[in-house]
């Protein structure tokens, strides 16, 4: 009896210690986030014909960045924005100047555009100004 409870208790010590040590321990993954936060350096934009095209410089950011691209129709009406859209959104790069994007532009529709840079740690830059556009004939 004394011996079965023994080997109750040194299970239930063994099971304890076992149990307690599974599972993979590594050190815990720490960001570097000492780069400053992402932003727009240099934004220009011409509009030539039916294309709107961007030239865009970045500063700060962690390794890689990416910039991301949104679109709203203009009402002719109130010539106010609709909803933003989603239009682009680049591969993360290790480039930060000269970046450039050629958009086709519609003849019969004004769009707005706004642009913005996110690093590969989720980091994101204040929105850009708006850039409103419309195609001109060649």
């Amino acid at each position: 009896m004394i011996k079965l409870k023994y080997a109750r208790v040194l299970f239930l010590l063994l099971a304890t210690v076992v149990l307690s040590h599974c599972g993979l321990k590594t050190d815990l993954v720490v960001y570097d986030d000492s780069a400053p936060l992402p932003k727009i350096a240099k934004l220009s934009h011409h509009i030539l014909g039916d294309r709107l095209l961007l030239d865009l410089d970045v500063e700060g950011g962690s390794s890689e960045i990416m910039y991301q691209i949104d679109r709203s129709e203009i009402d002719p009406a109130c010539q106010c924005f609709a909803q933003w859209l989603r239009y682009y959104e680049s591969s993360p790069s290790k480039q930060r100047l000269g970046l450039k994007r050629n958009i086709k532009l519609r003849t019969d529709m004004a769009y707005a555009y706004r642009l913005r840079v996110v690093d590969n740690l989720g980091r994101k830059s204040a929105w850009s100004k708006v850039i409103t556009s419309l195609a001109t004939s060649k």
